[in-house]
């Protein structure tokens, strides 16, 4: 595969009406189009049509990646849910940039390997070798959840967007962080997935978490009910008509902000560390992070010696009382099945050599594999599969 691009959009709030889809048809024959999504990959060949005009018209969520190193997003929300302004705190670069266009504020996100080379994305993408995958579909809808947090008042997406900046050098060392929102430490898989596909330092984000690493705790049913218990009757209502009549996607996350503007928990830590001291805190965080995956890593390996252990002791005392048949065994898989079983009959060598150790016999089985091993010299894969197993 020598050049791909995979262009995608969500209508999110509203499904596009029929003369909406027929209007981007004109653009495209060929994109995957529903009244909610729009999917279209180019091995040759490129859109037509301007991305940024289908988000200012259309649709709440966009995402593009090449595999020259080239990925976006750009999302967008009601300014009466985000106002510019707010967003402007963060988005103070090339990497992550805020507009409005009419009624709505955009955000567009961006990532460029700077080296300029086609990369190797299999491992994110899970591409086959015919170049298929369906995983490149789940990375927009999984990172437009997070429009609905934003709306409800969690700004922790908008400081990932600042960390995005820093992190790609756009921002003076004296410059001032915004807002710190707590809960950076705890990311939902929507942001999980955001800060991954941007390609955002998971160690910078480990750094500034720090002051605030975890949100605060959800509220709880009690709690949603005692606060609605003091709103206006006229005010549930015209809530409910929102809901139920007007079909408004936006009536659950305006409820969600009122109530966190009523219940602020612990505020927002208002800025104080520079860009060059998230920067200098960064090899801290690097470090603890290669330290727990080393001791991670020590105890999965213990953990699967310990279990490999187990089994050989089973499999030991299956055979310790007949040995001799074990060799039969042996003898039979290498002999009348080929190679096919060559693996099957080095475990059972190595465990006829384990039971020699603890028996006291291993000058014996010794002997005895070094026969079979002449018996068969001229089998290569056997032989190496002997060498590597130590036999």
């Amino acid at each position: 595969m020598s050049e791909y691009q995979h262009y995608q959009f969500l209508a999110v709030d509203r499904p596009l009406t029929d003369e909406q889809v027929a209007e981007i048809r004109q653009l495209t024959s060929r994109a995957a189009l529903t009244r909610t999504t729009f999917v279209n990959t180019y091995q040759w060949g490129d859109f037509k049509g301007s991305c940024d005009q289908l988000m200012e018209e259309f649709y709440d969520a966009h995402l593009y990646f090449a595999n020259w190193g080239y990925r976006k997003v750009i999302l967008r929300w009601p300014a009466d849910q985000l106002p510019l302004h707010i967003a402007e705190q963060y988005c103070t670069g090339e990497s992550a940039e805020a507009r409005q266009h009419g009624g709505h504020v955009l955000i567009t996100l961006v990532s460029d390997d700077e080296d300029g080379e086609f990369e190797d994305f299999n491992d994110l993408f899970d591409f086959d070798e015919y170049g298929d995958t369906d995983r490149e579909e789940e990375w927009l809808p999984s990172i437009a959840e997070a429009r609905l947090d934003v709306a409800a008042g969690d700004m922790r997406l908008l400081y990932l967007a600042w960390l995005h900046c820093l992190g790609n050098n756009e921002l003076d060392d004296d410059d001032v962080e915004p807002a710190l929102p707590a809960g950076l430490a705890d990311l939902p898989d929507s942001l999980t997935d955001m800060a991954t596909f941007l390609r955002i330092d998971p160690d910078l984000i480990t750094a500034a978490a720090l002051p605030r690493p975890h949100a605060d705790p959800e509220p709880t049913r009690a709690m949603y009910e005692s606060w609605i218990s003091t709103l206006p009757q006229t005010d549930k209502d015209a809530t409910l008509v929102r809901l139920l009549h007007d079909d408004d996607p936006h009536a659950g996350a305006d409820l969600r902000r009122r109530f966190r503007l009523a219940h602020p928990g612990t505020p927002p830590c208002e800025g104080g560390r520079t860009v060059a001291q998230l920067r200098a805190a960064v090899p801290a965080a690097t470090a603890e992070r290669l330290a727990r995956e080393a001791q991670e890593e020590t105890e999965r390996e213990e953990a699967e010696r310990q279990k490999a252990h187990a089994a050989q002791q089973r499999r030991l005392a299956a055979i310790q009382d007949d040995p001799e048949a074990a060799w039969g065994r042996v003898h039979e898989m290498i002999a009348y099945q080929k190679g096919r079983n060559y693996p099957a009959a080095v475990q059972l060598l190595g465990d006829l050599s384990a039971l020699a150790d603890r028996e006291g016999t291993s000058e014996a089985f010794a002997e005895r594999s070094r026969a079979l091993r002449g018996q068969h010299h001229t089998k290569k894969v056997l032989q190496r599969l002997l060498d590597a197993a130590g036999l």
